[in-house]
């Protein structure tokens, strides 16, 4: 852990940012980030986490929003989105803090589903 480089805890952490990219932007930087330094177990861990967290995060939105509005189009609709999304934010500063501080994080999503 001590020979982490400012480098590598910065490339990590953008992984983990690139959700606030907009368009395909959340899925396409930590790709990049993960495949460029692939020789790197701890960049490419910490991209490999945001990617997995950002697609599953994105196929979960594409069930879940539809799913409210027919549901119930009022509430539900509006505080599944916000839950959502809070979340999806909330993790992705979280892995990023982790990587600049130098530790590995596993999103608690990927945990409960034993991807990572």
């Amino acid at each position: 852990m001590n020979d982490i480089t400012p480098k590598q805890r910065i490339l990590a952490a953008v992984a983990h940012a690139g959700f606030y990219l907009g368009g395909l932007g959340f899925l396409v930087l930590p790709f990049l980030i993960k495949t460029i330094w692939s020789g790197d177990d701890f960049v490419a861990g910490h991209a490999k986490q945001a990617l997995y967290m950002q697609i599953g995060a994105f196929i979960v939105s594409l069930l879940v929003i539809p799913l409210a509005f027919v549901l119930s189009p009022e509430i539900a609709t509006i505080a599944a989105i916000a839950f959502l999304s809070i979340a999806w934010a909330l993790f992705a500063i979280v892995g990023a803090y982790k990587a600049m501080t130098g530790e590995e994080y596993v999103y608690p999503a990927l945990k409960l589903v034993h991807i990572c």
